[in-house]
């Protein structure tokens, strides 16, 4: 009877917290803070792979680690410019939202390309991984040069 009625309890409380997380309306400051999270993760990928790649670190094994992160935080990216959300200070420019269609096929540039760099650092091959990231370094640079506010 205890486990039963533990059982039930379990089931009552994670369908409440579902239902409470379901229900919550990000507002676009919290929207505009994801994002920021999730570019600051993916900066720190990209730093930490670029300094394994260039050789300045010993690779012992995070490469493959850090292109994983990048590429997790890359599916992302579909998610963290609703709209509404380029609110204070933020360094997304309005042709985000203006032009979605090429927005979004920039960031299937920047997911695709972060998968290669997974294989590629998986493979262990340091030309290929040296391509690789080389490949998802511009399709960042792609969406950054055309979607982002220019840094001098």
């Amino acid at each position: 009877m205890v486990r039963k009625l533990i059982s039930i309890s379990t089931a009552v409380a994670v369908t409440m917290g579902c239902s409470m997380h379901a229900a919550a309306d990000t507002t676009p400051e919290d929207a505009a803070d994801y994002r920021v999270a999730i570019m600051t993760t993916l900066r720190g990928h990209i730093g930490a792979s670029s300094m394994t790649v260039r050789g300045l670190v010993e690779d012992r094994g995070q490469l493959v680690n850090h292109a994983q992160g990048l590429a997790n935080s890359a599916m992302e990216l579909g998610n963290i410019f609703p709209e509404g959300s380029n609110v204070g200070e933020s360094e997304a420019l309005p042709l985000i939202w203006e032009e979605p269609e090429e927005f979004a096929a920039a960031i299937v540039k920047v997911q695709d390309a972060s998968l290669e760099f997974v294989e590629a650092a998986e493979n262990g091959d340091a030309e290929v991984i040296g391509g690789a990231f080389r490949n998802l370094g511009m399709a960042c640079r792609g969406c950054h040069d055309r979607f982002r506010v220019a840094h001098d």
